[in-house]
């Protein structure tokens, strides 16, 4: 394999990996609308970033973090919260649309924000994508339970004495570290993909959440190289074939859960 390849591979599965435990919370929350809306304000930030310039993934980071502590606290009496996440978001993506579209050094490279370029990773875009996810996966370990009892009822985390700010905070941070890693991977209308599919692709056969967020983290690491594979195979995109090979995994675990129920 070319090295390009391998930096694809390495890169898009460490990415997966840190995407599977934070999706089950996405999941178990029920903030993927939310998590969408982070990730088309990311594309803003990374042409706002490269407007002002400063590395992309910085300005997708900054961005994405003050749009999901903002998207997090919204609902107001008139105005339902869902609602103002997806106006938000909606007009987040079409500005980042127009503000690449406009600058001429990156035109060429729309598609690779929007679908992903995993394929143009360096060794030095591995590396930070290998920083983030290991640094995701081990605020995420520190923090499990807390994050955990959020997840499940704030209200029980409340009465035992235990402030909902910290962990909220960081899970909302975490999101979007990883939507602004993942902009180069599969881009900003696909990232969100990686954090919910293979939390969906474990469920079937966790009996815990740790198990879960195991079996989620493999998901995602296995999604790269299927997909990758695919994108060989067939010449198509190499970001959205990660996706559908993550949507294949998923496939394949519902198929296999209803096998064992029928024949159980």
């Amino acid at each position: 394999m070319d090295d390009f390849l391998w930096r694809a591979v390495l890169g898009a599965g460490l990415l997966g990996a840190a995407c599977g435990p934070i999706g089950c919370f996405v999941m178990w929350r029920r903030m993927a609308y939310l998590g969408e809306s982070v990730a088309h304000m990311g594309l803003l930030g990374a042409g706002l970033g490269l407007l002002i310039g400063i590395n992309a993934v910085v300005g997708t980071a900054a961005l994405a973090i003050v749009a999901a502590l903002v998207m997090a606290r919204a609902g107001d009496r008139t105005i339902p919260a869902g609602t103002f996440v997806g106006i938000v978001g909606h007009m987040g993506l079409a500005l980042g649309f127009i503000l690449l579209a406009t600058m001429e050094n990156v035109r060429t490279d729309l598609l690779g924000y929007l679908f992903g370029d995993v394929l143009a990773l360096s060794a030095a875009d591995v590396a930070a994508i290998a920083a983030a996810s290991f640094g995701v996966l081990a605020v995420t370990a520190l923090l499990w339970r807390p994050l955990l009892r959020n997840a499940i009822c704030g209200n029980i985390a409340a009465a035992e004495g235990e402030r909902g700010g910290l962990p909220q905070t960081a899970f909302l941070v975490l999101v979007a570290l990883l939507v602004a890693f993942g902009l180069k991977v599969v881009g900003a209308l696909l990232i969100v993909a990686l954090l919910i599919v293979p939390p969906a692709a474990a469920r079937p056969f966790a009996r815990t959440p740790e198990a879960m967020a195991a079996m989620a983290a493999l998901a995602g690491a296995l999604a790269a190289p299927i997909g990758l594979a695919l994108a060989y195979l067939t010449d198509a995109p190499a970001g959205p074939c990660i996706v559908l090979a993550a949507g294949a995994i998923f496939a394949a675990s519902a198929l296999a859960s209803r096998l064992w129920q029928a024949f159980a």
